[in-house]
Formats: structure tokens, sequence, C-alpha cells
């Protein structure tokens, strides 16, 4: 019995030593990847953060830093973070897509993201990334899922996945992809301004549009690669109509069409959506739902089935 658990023990050692010498090989291998964090008054959740960077472990990491000029704790705990961070500031900004902005202009990494400050990434994220990227040089765009959990609904979580087939349908899918799970190239951010400073709340879908409009080339993968928290004051939970107004420029945009699909939804589907959201009692689904149907399959004959569909912004509607 001994002598079986001493051969065991030497095929796991051998099994370890082979492990680690793949490790070290891939090391040298993985591309280098820049973080971006903006901050505003975030002492409460920066901290947990930073320190999903760190715990990383990855081999060849630059975390950038941007605040705000935060009033809070924020640059104490960012000033503790120190040691692990390339460059950071404390000043104040026009706003998050701004600092995103002044944040990469200080990125050197092959492959970049930003990371909101209430945001973590899941444990050896990076190495998951960085391994993708590494096996395919032609790799533009990398998309994990992402935990969203809702403070504010008892720790409510699910996780969130995109699919190739919502990255084609953009810009008719605003869901397609998690910001904190996007990881592209940095030389796909080859415009004046990689964020269009123009919008405040929907600007991290603007980019994925533009990253599709240069033919990238996109890979969904089932990793869960971060963790997103929604607290109720975030600004896609505060940001009502507005959002849409946004969303409905970036579709306009890239869309092309002489008469486009959101002026038709704002018309006829987003009053009805309203009328449901503010009349919860079932029974008026069974009088307003068939016409909402209704309305989606005459806009199919005209702009598809599954564009028509997918275009579901109720929640800001």
């Amino acid at each position: 019995m001994s002598n079986q658990n001493s051969q065991i023990n030497k095929k796991k050692q051998s099994l370890l030593q082979k492990t680690d010498s793949v490790s070290e090989l891939a090391k040298e291998e993985l591309p280098s990847i820049s973080i971006v964090v903006p901050n505003y008054n975030g002492e409460k959740t920066i901290g947990k953060a930073l320190q999903s960077l760190v715990d990383q472990g990855y081999p060849s990491l630059e975390v950038v830093v941007v605040d705000g000029g935060s009033s809070d704790r924020s640059v104490e705990i960012i000033q503790a973070f120190a040691p692990y961070i390339s460059w950071w500031v404390s000043e104040k900004d026009n706003g998050q897509s701004s600092a995103i902005n002044k944040g990469f202009s200080h990125c050197t990494g092959e492959v970049v993201n930003w990371l909101c400050s209430d945001d973590t990434l899941t444990p050896r994220a990076l190495h998951t990334v960085g391994e993708y990227f590494a096996r395919d040089p032609d790799l533009d765009v990398l998309l994990g899922g992402c935990n969203n959990i809702n403070l504010h609904k008892d720790n409510e979580s699910y996780v969130r996945y995109a699919s190739q087939k919502s990255v084609d349908l953009m810009p008719a899918a605003s869901g397609a992809v998690a910001q904190p799970s996007c990881f592209y190239r940095r030389a796909l951010l080859n415009r004046a301004q990689p964020i269009d400073e123009s919008y405040h709340y929907a600007m991290d879908f603007e980019l994925w549009n533009h990253f599709k409009s240069q033919n990238a080339k996109w890979q969904c993968i089932k990793d869960v690669l971060s963790v997103a928290t929604q607290d109720g004051m975030n600004k896609s939970s505060t940001g009502g109509e507005k959002v849409t107004f946004e969303l409905e420029r970036v579709y306009k945009n890239y869309s092309k069409e002489r008469i486009p699909l959101t002026f038709w939804h704002r018309r006829l589907r987003y009053p009805l959506e309203r009328f449901i959201g503010n009349h919860p009692s079932r029974i008026w689904l069974y009088f307003v739902g068939p016409v909402w149907i209704g309305i989606t399959l005459l806009l199919s004959l005209f702009y598809g089935f599954d564009r028509a569909w997918i275009m579901r912004w109720k929640r800001w509607a």
C-alpha cells in the first residue's frame, strides 16, 4: 500500500513539474495587459477593485488609475496600492469618458480594458485573457461572462454571457457586451478620442460598434471574467430615458438605415412598455401584450425579426 501511495505521489509531482514548466513558458508568450481604473468618490469599493488586479498575479500587468478629484478616502486607498500602479492621478475631469481616455493615453499594453472602481475581476481572469490572445494573433476582441450582483435586491445575481449572434446584431443589441469582461487590442483605439466623450451613458456601447465597423475579430467565451455590482445608484440604473437617447444615437450612426428602427420603437413600442411597467397587474398583459407582439412582427417585415426583437431597452424607456 505504501509503495502504491509512493507511486501516486511521484506521478503528482511529475504532473506538477510539467504544469509549472508550461506556465513558465506561457509567461513569455502572454501579451502585456493594461487596465484603466476610473474612480470618483469610490472609497467603499476601489480597494476591492485594485486588490482583484493585484491578486491576478499576471506577469505583465499595467494598472492605470484616474481619480476625478475625490473628496472621500479614495486617494488614500490609491496611495496604499501605489507599488502596483504604473501611473495614477487625482484631479478634476470632465466625467468618466474623459477619465478613461486620460488613462488610455498612459497605457502601453498590447491588450487593454477599463475596470470601474465598483467592479472586480475574477481570480486568474487575466491569465485566461492573455492565453486566448496569445493563441490567436488575429483575435481583436475577447468577450467573457460577467457575474452581475444586485445589492439592492438581496444580492440577487445572474451571469451574463455574450454570444456571437448578439455581437452580429449590434447596434440593435445594446446588451451584447459586459464591459468589465471585454478585452481588446490597444491597436483598435485608433481615433483621436478612443472613448467618444459626447456620451455619458453609452460610451462603451459606442466603442463596441466602432470596433465592429473596423471588422474586428471577436470571440465569445464562457469563462466568467468579472463581477459587476448594481446598488441602484449606478449610472445605468439612474439614467432612465436619457440612456435610450444615447443608445438611439449609436444606432443611427452605425445602422445607416433611412428610417432607423429606433424611430418606430420610440413611437410605438416604448409607450406600451412604459404602460406595462406602470401597470404590473397581469390582466393588462392580456390586452397590451398582443399589441406589442403585433408591432414587433410588423417591424420584422422591414428590419428582420432578430433585430426588431432584440432591441428591448424597456428597462430605461
